[in-house]
């Protein structure tokens, strides 16, 4: 009888540390064009191919509908809690890790928030895109220092980042 007691006891307690240690998953979440909007922007994401995630320590996510706004994030908020950061690779459209990116600003290349940066999965890819269609290469710690509002308004975007027209109020 008491080698039950102390089995069941053992097992409660068992069950509830491994259910107390598990740690929040750090992977990128789906994401619904019709449900989810931008963390600074507030627009919904409709191209989710253009979409970037920073997942917080805590398993958080927090949804962006173009790099130069979770650079505007980043950077207005430096003390962010962060697990990981997901970019989508420009060639393949699949999730990588913002630290293994490769990046290129091109006023040209068109992005949802026109800031025109896009992200590669190798050095290599970038450089093949900037030989065809021109742009600057970044590292990740030379994306993250950019001046965003610069880019904005450079393309014709005001500086506050507010996408309505004076006519959509």
């Amino acid at each position: 009888m008491r080698n039950k007691l102390f089995m069941v006891i053992f097992i409660i307690t068992f069950g509830l540390l491994v259910g107390c240690s598990e740690e929040a998953s750090l992977d990128p979440v789906s994401i619904d064009e019709n449900v989810d909007s931008c963390d600074v922007c507030s627009m919904g994401i409709l191209d989710v191919d253009a979409a970037t995630q920073v997942i917080m320590e805590d398993g958080d996510p927090k949804m962006y509908d173009d790099i130069g706004c979770m650079i505007t994030d980043l950077q207005q908020n430096k003390d962010m809690a962060i697990g990981k950061i997901y970019v989508h690779d420009y060639n393949s459209n699949d999730w990588i890790e913002f630290d293994n990116a490769t990046f290129i600003q091109d006023e040209a290349t068109p992005t949802p928030m026109s800031y025109g940066i896009i992200a590669f999965e190798s050095q290599e890819e970038a450089e093949s895109f900037q030989k065809e269609n021109g742009g600057d290469i970044y590292t990740k710690d030379q994306i993250i220092e950019i001046d965003i509002q610069a880019l904005k308004q450079e393309d014709g975007h005001d500086e506050h980042h507010d996408h309505m027209s004076e006519d959509d109020e």
